[in-house]
C-alpha cells in the first residue's frame, strides 16, 4: 500500500517564515538561502515532525 503525504505548512523563502496550518507561523532566524530547496525542505520537515506540528505522513512546501 502507498504512502500517502500531505502538504501541513508553507515556507515562504523571501520571508523566512514557516506557516502550519491556519493558526501557527514561525520566523526562522536560520539563514537557509544557501541550501538546496530539497534540502532545506527536509530540514524543515523533519524539524516539524520533532516538534509534533505536523504529522508523520506531513510535509512542508516551499513558495
Amino acid at each position: 500500500m502507498a504512502r500517502h503525504e500531505y502538504v501541513q505548512g508553507i515556507f515562504d523563502c523571501a520571508s523566512s517564515i514557516l506557516t502550519i496550518g491556519s493558526n501557527k507561523a514561525f520566523k526562522i532566524g536560520e539563514d537557509l538561502s544557501l541550501m538546496e530547496s530539497d534540502e532545506r525542505l527536509d530540514k524543515l520537515t523533519a524539524w516539524a515532525r520533532q516538534k509534533s506540528l505536523i504529522t508523520a505522513n506531513g510535509l512542508i512546501a516551499e513558495i
